[in-house]
């Protein structure tokens, strides 16, 4: 293994919460994992796990060391990408995480060009509506929309969207009237629960300040893929990215609602790389390639 073997084996172990999860990940068998952080327990003094019969948890001397180990690996990793970055193109495996809604649809169809770019770089895509952490779940690159907590990560804006209001003809045809904002309590507003605040809309009053309108609907979803797919089934109407909606406008699926009076605020994209690894050359290829598809679409 390229990192000192008890170290890399402690952070498995701790990913993992467990010795056999942990040693499918560095080839070895549960028991050769097993003696390995017995013998750093050892070595050290203390004990770092708390073993039971369903899973092994981190003492607070675990925790200390799980800490400084991740940052000792990533040191190790961006050197020798240092390194092989001098004589090679990029390769390896990549972890993506990302949502299935704002901007992948511009990674999705940017897929075939960056396999044509770089054959040997080989991508897994993790998926949720909710945030993964990018360290413990050993993710090179984090796509993330909005704002961005304080962190060590570091961050590259890869572009920059409109949030818009749609709906279904279909819905909109069976629907109350919808005329001002105020209409909006008549109706079906579909949002994503996931992530506070979502069903706050924006609007303009007149005197030109913005204001929030709490909006509500029968049926909730976790997901913002979810309700863009309810919104193209007409269960409701929609605020999203015009990056997102582009298409369904394109061909008549969704139509543009309230456009005089909503806020278009705008919100950000960022492709977020744990520290350590922002060197790595399959990730500065695949960010570089990313920032100049979203470029491409008109969306920087």
């Amino acid at each position: 293994m390229r990192q000192p073997d008890e170290m890399l084996v402690m952070v498995r172990v701790a990913d993992r919460g467990g010795f056999t999860a942990a040693a499918e990940d560095v080839g070895l068998t549960p028991s050769a994992v097993a003696k390995l952080v017995q013998r750093l327990e050892t070595r050290l003094g203390v004990r770092l796990l708390n073993r039971t019969t369903r899973r092994v948890t981190l003492t607070a001397e675990g925790e200390r060391y799980v800490g400084r180990a991740r940052k000792i690996i990533a040191d190790i990793e961006e050197f020798e990408a240092d390194v092989m970055a001098q004589g090679s193109a990029p390769r390896g495996d990549l972890r993506v995480a990302c949502a299935t809604g704002v901007g992948f649809a511009t990674i999705v169809g940017a897929l075939p060009s960056f396999r044509q770019r770089y054959p040997d770089i080989r991508i897994e895509f993790a998926i949720g509506s909710r945030r993964i952490d990018l360290v413990e779940n050993q993710i090179d690159v984090g796509i993330r929309l909005g704002g961005l907590p304080d962190s060590t990560f570091v961050a590259r804006k890869l572009a920059t969207f409109r949030r818009i209001l749609c709906a279904s003809p279909a819905y909109l045809a069976g629907a109350p009237r919808l005329e001002t904002p105020d209409d909006l309590v008549m109706h079906e507003c579909l949002f994503a629960t996931s992530t506070a605040d979502l069903n706050l809309w924006p609007f303009r009053d007149s005197g030109g300040r913005t204001r929030r309108i709490k909006v509500t609907c029968r049926y909730t979803f976790d997901d913002g893929m979810a309700c863009y797919l309810a919104s193209l089934a007409g269960v409701g109407i929609i605020r999203l990215s015009n990056e997102q909606a582009a298409r369904a406008l394109k061909v008549g699926r969704l139509v543009p609602v309230l456009e005089a009076d909503h806020v278009p605020e705008a919100v950000q994209l960022h492709a977020v790389v744990p520290h350590g690894r922002q060197s790595s050359p399959k990730v500065r290829a695949f960010i570089d390639f990313l920032a100049d598809a979203y470029e491409q679409q008109g969306w920087r």
